[in-house]
């Protein structure tokens, strides 16, 4: 039980800090991103304008507008690629690049491209991976931010002035800054999972000690409790010998409260003793396990059984092959049966059905339990199994009940390796799954 709930806080805080790690990784990686492109946006922005009001300038020069006779009037600025300028019917007036070589590229890539109010945009322009006379750039493909920005003279517009700056290199940097950033964030986020199983593990020390005194306690108390409570029963059951006692009404009545509950408190004692040593860290070890006929010992806890069923008119049905071969502890398997047809029966109505099936399959050694009783609501049927958890607890409370049984049932189960299910509807009965190893 501790185990389970240390690997649910350690899940738990490993996933909080997964979470405010990955949340502070994408907003650094997103932050740098921003700042670095708003930058880049806002310098290729002032550059085209500051190219655009030169040409405009140059052009107000020429008295016949006869574009760029002298196309060095524009020169690329640092880390700049190119510039165009293209005519209103798509014609190239005027451009230079980095190199001649590379304006089929550049112009193919400008050609795809949708500008919207001046804003800048990335482009890629794949380029071959071996062009002579140029530098082992060209081996990659390069990331370009380009710019748009209209010429405009005397209210007329005379073509769109394009440029481009390579940003090859921050992307580069980015990426890698991604890599670095994922490859801290596994390494913290197995530092975190370290550490969150060993403080899940600390939290979990204190209860997992308080709930060991409890289990002893009550595994003590229960046990010290047996012995007196035997006084008692036999001092009872010594009394209903008594002749002088039998012949008064009132004396006897008590007596016969007193033996029940005596009997009610017994049966207590054992589930509560049952349950404290199956909470024990090696309660497995208490199996006495063998390979023997189960159907001997099916039989005498049916007909046990069927007493009780006699007196609520429940007729009792029983199936099982010749020999029911199974390898397991002979007396919690008894257990296991006698609890659940104590409480199919318990939670059947007069007239009604109980049926014990038991089959053996290359694999499995199956056991069911069918009622026809008054089953269980939907919303109750994961919590059966918890300890003292009754459905009907004014039913329960009258026929004796403790809640107690079927966790008990649900222990022997797991202790064997198998495994417990339960269908049911309401007032149409249930049914008791078990699946034991063969």
């Amino acid at each position: 039980m501790f185990r389970r709930a240390h690997w649910r806080l350690t899940a738990l805080y490993s996933g909080i800090f997964t979470l405010f790690l990955a949340l502070f990784i994408m907003i650094a990686a997103a932050l740098f991103y921003w700042i670095a492109t708003s930058d880049q946006e806002r310098r290729i922005t002032r550059l085209a304008e500051q190219e655009a009001n030169t040409i405009e300038q140059f052009l107000l020069k020429q008295s016949n507008f006869d574009l760029f006779d002298d196309e060095s009037v524009v020169l690329l600025s640092e880390d700049q690629l190119f510039f165009y300028v293209i005519s209103p019917n798509g014609d190239l007036l005027a451009g230079d690049e980095v190199h001649p070589r590379l304006r089929p590229y550049f112009l193919n890539a400008l050609s795809h491209l949708e500008f919207d109010e001046r804003a800048p945009v990335y482009m890629n322009v794949s380029l071959p991976e071996h062009m002579p006379g140029l530098a082992h750039e060209a081996a990659r493909n390069w990331r370009v931010l380009a710019a748009a920005h209209p010429l405009v003279l005397h209210g007329d517009f005379v073509g769109m002035l394009y440029i481009g700056i390579d940003v090859t290199s921050f992307f580069g940097v980015f990426h890698w800054l991604l890599v670095v950033l994922i490859g801290l964030a596994v390494l913290f986020l197995a530092v975190g999972v370290a550490l969150s199983f060993f403080m899940s593990k600390r939290a979990l020390a204190p209860i997992e000690e308080a709930y060991e005194r409890q289990r002893q306690f009550v595994a003590d108390a229960s046990h010290e409790l047996r012995t007196p409570l035997s006084v008692v029963f036999s001092s009872v059951e010594a009394l209903t010998l008594e002749e002088d006692v039998m012949n008064n009404d009132f004396a006897r009545r008590l007596l016969d409260r007193l033996r029940e509950e005596l009997k009610r408190i017994t049966k207590l004692m054992n589930d509560l003793l049952t349950l404290a040593r199956a909470d024990a860290k090696h309660a497995a070890l208490e199996l006495a396990k063998q390979t023997f006929d189960f159907r001997p010992h099916a039989e005498r806890t049916f007909q046990l059984v069927s007493e009780l069923a006699a007196k609520k008119q429940i007729a009792m049905h029983f199936h099982a092959p010749e020999q029911a071969i199974v390898t397991a502890d002979p007396d919690k398997l008894t257990q296991l049966l006698y609890i659940l047809l104590d409480n199919a029966i318990k939670y059947t109505p007069e007239g009604g059905d109980v049926t014990l099936s038991i089959r053996t399959e290359p694999k499995q050694f199956v056991l069911s339990v069918k009622d026809t009783g008054i089953g269980i609501p939907p919303a109750d049927i994961g919590r059966i199994f918890d300890r003292f958890y009754r459905v009907d607890k004014a039913r329960s409370r009258q026929q004796g009940g403790h809640g107690l049984g079927l966790s008990i049932a649900k222990w022997i189960v797991e202790a064997h390796g198998g495994t417990i299910h339960v269908q049911s509807q309401p007032g149409q009965g249930s049914e008791f799954l078990v699946r034991l190893p063969a």
